[in-house]
């Protein structure tokens, strides 16, 4: 083989190599991978990857082979948390996008097991978790502080729930298509009403908040739930499902605009 076809065969390895390589780099950065659904939820232009951490997780192991001793080991796993940098109202916001859970799941099932996420369904459940601390955002600014003071907005713990376990990897390819969900347009308002899987908000107060407040004002607080329950059948309509936790018997439930009996 003369000198010629050797470099250039040494010139194609290379070349192969650095694809590989770049392919490589690229399916595991999802910021890089998926600017396109990044784009779609933040708006484009409105986001910027800032940083990457790996971290060890307690919720998985990964298995280690010792050539040498032909021995294996089962260590802690890594996922990496890939940090976006968020321009919303006017304010710049950081949130995370975790491999964990896609992480977690792969070492749970099998490749051809149905509930086996893709790694589109997985980021697009960490930007559902983000939704969902929107949600509660606007909610506490739409509803809530309509209702109370500061003070005791503050006592306040929304989280947007659902029933029936762990959706299906496939929901999150159909709740990416929904005109509403991005990071400008969500509110709980759309996840109540969407057919996509059964949502429900679920509203308490913390205890340790509320010995903030004063006794009189503690009181007062925990005698508004009905007014409170109210306003969300207003709101929502037949859409309203809801759990309200105040204290111990201070609480109520709806699905679907009825109350659900004790």
């Amino acid at each position: 083989m003369n000198k010629g076809k050797k470099v250039a065969i040494i010139a194609i390895v290379i070349v192969v190599i650095g694809i590989i390589i770049t392919i490589v780099i690229y399916r595991n950065n999802w910021p890089l991978r998926f600017s396109k659904e990044l784009n779609r939820f933040f708006g484009e232009g409105n986001w910027e990857y800032k940083s990457k951490e790996t971290k060890e997780s307690i919720m998985f192991d990964e298995r280690r082979r010792n050539s040498a001793t032909n021995t294996t080991t089962y260590v802690p796993g890594h996922y990496k948390n890939w940090e976006i940098e968020v321009n919303r109202n006017n304010k710049k916001e950081y949130w995370i996008i975790s491999n964990h859970a896609y992480k977690i799941n792969h070492d749970k099932h099998w490749f051809l097991s149905p509930k086996l996420y893709s790694a589109k369904e997985a980021l697009i459940l960490e930007l559902m978790n983000i939704s969902e601390e929107i949600v509660a955002e606007k909610f506490k600014e739409e509803i809530l502080n309509d209702l109370y003071s500061k003070k005791e907005v503050e006592c306040f713990d929304v989280t947007l729930m659902y029933h029936g376990g762990n959706p299906k990897p496939s929901f999150y390819k159909e709740l990416y298509k929904q005109d509403w969900f991005t990071a400008s347009k969500v509110t709980a308002k759309d996840y109540l009403e969407t057919d996509l899987y059964d949502f429900y908000l679920y509203i308490r107060i913390f205890d340790y908040r509320l010995k903030k407040l004063t006794e009189e004002e503690q009181q007062n607080l925990l005698a508004t739930r009905e007014k409170l329950e109210q306003r969300l059948l207003e709101e929502y309509g037949d859409n309203a499902s809801f759990e309200i936790y105040f204290a111990d018997g201070n609480k109520s439930e709806y699905e679907d605009g009825k109350m659900v009996e004790e």
